[in-house]
Parts: C-alpha cells; structure tokens; sequence
C-alpha cells in the first residue's frame, strides 16, 4: 500500500514538472493565438491598451498604382448615415399600454447612433471596387465601455469612429463622408432622386418617433379621450408629443425614390433574417448610387454634393472639393471596374433590438487583407 502511494506521489510530481516546463515555453503561443481569436470587448488587458486597434502594416494616404488604371489614385473611404434629425422628431417617448391603463415615459432628448456605415475601396492596381457594410450593432470597445458601434459615433466623434472602423478591419481609410438624415435626403434630393429596386415590402410604424412638420408646434399635446383629459397618478395632465409616428411605406419593386423614400430605405430594419437583409440593402443601394452617378456627366454634380457636406451642419467630411476633383478621374471610372461585395465576417446573436455581432479579429484581417491598399 505504500509502496503504491509513493509510486502514485512520484509520478505526480514528475507530471507537475513536465506540464510546468511546458506551460512555460508554450504560453506566450497559446495566448498569442487566443488573443487572435478574442472580440474587442473580451480581450485581454496588455501593456500600452488601446480602443482603436492599430492597422497593420498600413500606409496611409491616396496612393499612386501604376498598373491596370495607371491614371487613377487608389483609396478608400467610409459612407456614414447618421440617424440623428432632431430638425423633424420630437424629443419625447410615448408607450400607451391600452385605452385604460396609459404610461407616460419620462421626457428625455433621444440619442443618435451611425445607422450605416458602408466601406468603399477603389484599387486601381487590381481594378476592383469593394463595398463592405459594417454592422452598426458590432460589439467594440470604446474608453473601457463594451458598447455597440453605431453608439461610438455620438459617444466619441466621427474621426475615432473611423478609426475605429480601419482598425476593425484592418485598412487605412484615406475619407469618410458622414450624413444626417436630413442631410442624405437633400443629396439624393439634388441629384434629381434614384432609381431603385426595393427588394421587399418595406411598412413599419414608430408611435415613439414623432415627426413634427414644418410650421407646426413642437410643445406637447394633452392627451385627451372621450373628450375628457386625462391626468397620471400624481395629478399632471399626461401630454402626448406634436406630430405622427414615424411611418415607412414602400412597395417591393423598381421605382424612383426621392430622398425621403431613399431615407426610408436606409433606415428600415424589419428584415426576416435581421442584418443580414439590412447590409444586403445597404451594399444593393449604394451599388445603385455609384451605377447611376459615378460618371462623366455628372462630375459637376458630385463636386456640388461635396462642397454641400461641407458646408452643411449636418454633415461633415475630410474630402475637400480639391480632393475630389483629384479623384474624380477614378470615381467616374466606375463603370470600368469590376465590383465586389464583402461581408464581415461576424457570429450573430440575438434578434430585433437584442441582436447583436461579435467577430474574431484575426478572421475580420483575413478576410478583408486581399482589398487592403499596399
């Protein structure tokens, strides 16, 4: 019997020396990998942490490709829809349960967050334009707070967004062009509207987002039913916000949209199969836009649009009209490019509002390496 014990402690100890030799000359590969593999909000702290991953191997700037469109600049750039239109919703939240139990939420200004956020990436070396949709409801991390990305953009600014973006993905972002709501319609608005195919049935109602019209008061309404006013327990008269829901009503199909059905487009988000039928929407539409505007013709125009954003208080961009009169000869040339789509490799969990998107930074660099501009 003791003999047995002795041979089981000695065996023990010579285990605990070998897995400790080998934990030792192991665990620098293994939490190498496993950091590879983490999603921002769940990884590791290390010496000198940051927010905004760093790109690797990046050079950034428009750079010159002497190769198949030797004349044209390469570069890349971010599309960003702000839903932010404080122009036309009401700041109030309404939630009537029923006809006889009624509660009020309290008055509090509404948040905004990037409702969109497109990659586009001309190569003139390799001839290829790529769209990417970026999922606004992506888990990162920003200041130590796990929080969705489209929150980064009112949390922070519109250049940490970015930012945030080319280190997501791993490629320099030479522009981006961000956009309000309002915004957005005046551009498709000025471009004489867009023809497009709706790809399905698109109707939704917001009882909480209340759109005020021009002219009309935006003060609370007291709410009133059967002609009597009614009052909550503490004997305030309950008030209702100015305007109507918010409302999308398109019909699947081939039409010309102006910029407020263009709008509606962008926003809608009650697709059967979540984000998936949202960044398929988005990538079609903007495909569409550079179909029908990036050309030759409507050069004058799209140097109209820029100087519109940047003149505009809702909207900004680091394109300067000289930047886009030095790109133009690459974007007009749209047609001659080959296109291609690219979806962001990220695990979807939850549905509706809960649905959210953790990715693998490893596999997000891999996937978008090919696209990136060396």
């Amino acid at each position: 019997m003791l003999s047995s014990v002795k041979s089981f402690a000695i065996a023990f100890a010579v285990a605990i020396i070998i897995f400790g030799l080998i934990g030792y000359f192991t665990a620098p590969q293994l939490r190498s990998l496993t950091d590879n593999f983490l999603t921002p909000g769940e990884e590791a702290p290390h010496q000198g942490s940051y927010d905004i991953p760093p790109v690797p191997d990046a050079k950034a700037g428009i750079i010159s490709d002497p190769a198949q469109f030797p004349e044209h600049k390469s570069f890349t750039m971010l599309l960003i829809g702000s839903d932010y239109q404080p122009e036309v919703f009401s700041d109030y939240r309404v939630s009537v349960e029923n006809s006889t139990d009624m509660e009020v939420l309290s008055t509090h200004q509404r948040h905004y967050k990037a409702d969109v956020a497109v990659l586009v990436s001309y190569n003139a070396k390799t001839g290829v334009v790529m769209f990417s949709a970026i999922p606004s409801n992506l888990m990162v991390t920003a200041s130590g707070i796990q929080m969705r990305l489209g929150e980064v953009l009112e949390k922070k600014n519109v250049t940490y967004f970015t930012e945030l973006v080319a280190g997501i993905v791993g490629m320099p972002i030479d522009y981006y062009i961000c956009c309000q709501i309002s915004l957005f319609i005046d551009v498709i608005n000025k471009l004489g509207g867009i023809k497009y195919d709706v790809p399905v049935n698109m109707n939704y109602v917001d009882e909480e987002e209340r759109i005020v019209t021009d002219g009309s008061s935006r003060a609370p309404i007291p709410l009133i039913i059967d002609g009597r006013q009614i009052y909550d327990e503490n004997g305030e008269p309950v008030m209702i916000p100015a305007g109507k829901a918010f409302t999308i009503n398109l019909t699947k199909g081939i039409q010309t949209l102006d910029g407020e059905k263009a709008s509606w487009v962008m926003r809608y988000n009650s697709y059967a199969n979540g984000f998936t039928g949202r960044r398929d929407t988005q990538i079609s539409f903007f495909r569409t836009f550079f179909e029908t505007f990036a050309k030759e013709e409507n050069r004058s125009r799209l140097s109209g649009v820029i100087s519109l954003i940047n003149t505009s208080s809702y909207g900004s961009t680091n394109m300067t009209s000289s930047d886009f009169e030095e790109l133009a000869d690459t974007i007009l040339a749209y047609s001659g490019y080959e296109k291609t789509n690219v979806n962001f490799p990220g695990s979807i969990s939850g549905t509706g509002p809960d649905e959210r998107i953790s990715f693998a930074r490893n596999t997000v660099y891999t996937t978008y390496d090919k696209y990136r501009i060396n």
